[in-house]
């Protein structure tokens, strides 16, 4: 049977799970449709959106063979997002229990390397370089160590995903929102400091506990001279998300 015929198939299950925990524990889902799917995702991405008086929930195909409990805890972790109520640190044990298992991230990181393709334009922008800043980022803060196969512009011109480091791929994608004579160089340069930053946490003992910011992380990057500055500045250039996604 195709992958998205089984997607399918197993969602029935999920619907019926919706169906029973989310009326019960939250007023904006009583009375609406609820449609809810697995989907094919490349990673562990779920998302909620609302789609007139009803609800669309997605979750990653990663998941189809989840223990129940842990896909009532991602419904609930969702929900609450739209609520804008905080989870119960229990829910959210549950799931990251189950996201940091072994088998299951090596089934993402392998879906990620065969079929995760990255789109990136390694050519300057009109404005700025990636390739020339990340050399001088790596020569002035990290003597050269830092090896990235790939870095560029993405395809879209977002302003809530500034950058992002792929650790399965070793690339560095900048959103071309950056390259704009509005956004002073040091911006820029903090950026990929930051993204470079993700690699050398990523081979220490810290790097692996889960977070994608521990306090080790945090620490070195509030080094960078111009921290205080480009923090403000993004601040005032980044916008809200309109998709709540985990």
């Amino acid at each position: 049977m195709h992958q998205r015929s089984l997607v399918t198939a197993d969602s029935s299950k999920l619907q019926r799970i919706c169906q029973s925990v989310l009326p019960a524990s939250f007023p904006i889902f009583r009375g609406a449709k609820i449609e809810a799917s697995f989907y094919p995702y490349i990673g562990l991405t779920h998302t909620i959106r609302r789609k007139k008086s009803g609800w669309i929930i997605r979750i990653s195909d990663h998941c189809r063979n989840a223990p129940e409990i842990v896909l009532e805890a991602l419904v609930i972790i969702l929900a609450c997002k739209v609520s804008h109520m905080r989870p119960d640190p229990g829910i959210l044990r549950t799931y990251e229990t189950y996201r940091k298992n072994p088998g299951v991230a090596e089934v993402v990181r392998e879906r990620r390397f065969l079929t995760g393709r990255k789109h990136i334009d390694t050519g300057a922008g009109r404005h700025y370089s990636p390739g020339e800043i990340y050399r001088e980022i790596n020569a002035r803060y990290f003597n050269d160590q830092i090896e990235i196969r790939r870095i560029g512009w993405g395809l879209r011109a977002s302003r809530r995903r500034l950058g992002h480091y792929d650790p399965v791929h070793h690339t560095i994608t900048l959103s071309p929102a950056l390259d704009s004579p509005g956004v002073p160089r040091f911006v820029l340069e903090y950026i990929v400091f930051h993204e470079m930053l993700h690699t050398v946490f990523e081979r220490s003992s810290s790097g692996r506990s889960g977070k994608p910011h521990p306090p080790e992380f945090r620490h070195a990057e509030r080094a960078y001279p111009d921290y205080a500055e480009a923090k403000k500045f993004l601040r005032g250039f980044c916008r809200k998300p309109a998709e709540n996604m985990v």
